[in-house]
């Protein structure tokens, strides 16, 4: 039997699933995947340099992801699960957009994002900003990312939230999966919206 959580420790798990990428727990009136993450339009720069508006991309499906380049481990395993996903999907991939948002404006430039992307045989736009336009977006979706210096050669990683946006060809979020979601499970969800 599911248990409603009080409201502290419902807002504790809620805060968890964002510094750490886990799944919401289900109550008994909230799924596991939410369908209510509030998103909204949003203008960057994407990886040619030219500016990026989300509404000029309805009629697509989208696949929001905030990562950066030099992540060791969540956004390659989403990049390359992505690609499975898109080879699932057969020709209704051109109707899938991959969009990922850098939170690391400092190191992650149009450049940059372009090589990185270059490695996943996915239709995928990179995106950056300042760092008020990057933080102003990562709120919009509820996301999070911590910057913390480290004494690797590249000087600091960042801990991220690590869920994967979808938006109806609509522009309304309909769900979110986790960077260890399976290529199946998400391929599923994208069927349903691309028919």
């Amino acid at each position: 039997m599911i248990k409603r959580f009080s409201g502290l420790s419902h807002l504790l798990v809620a805060m968890t699933a964002i510094v750490y990428g886990c799944p919401l727990a289900a109550t008994a009136d909230e799924p596991a995947i939410q369908k209510t993450v509030a998103g909204n339009d949003f203008a960057l720069t994407d990886q040619t340099g030219s500016r990026f508006q989300l509404r000029e991309q309805r009629g697509k499906v989208v696949l929001l992801f905030f990562g950066y380049t030099t992540c060791p481990d969540a956004c390659p395993t989403m990049l390359a699960k992505l690609a499975g996903v898109y080879k699932s999907l057969g020709e209704k991939k051109r109707q899938v957009l991959t969009v990922f948002v850098s939170v690391d404006p400092a190191r992650d430039t149009p450049e940059a994002l372009k090589k990185y992307l270059a490695y996943f045989p996915i239709d995928a736009v990179g995106l950056t900003g300042t760092k008020e336009e990057i933080d102003a977006v990562v709120k919009q979706y509820g996301a999070y990312y911590e910057i913390e210096k480290s004494d690797s050669a590249i000087g600091y990683h960042i801990n991220h939230s690590t869920y994967l946006y979808v938006i109806d060809k609509s522009g309304a979020v309909s769900s979110r999966f986790k960077h260890t979601d399976k290529p199946d499970l998400i391929a599923a969800a994208l069927r349903q919206l691309i028919e």
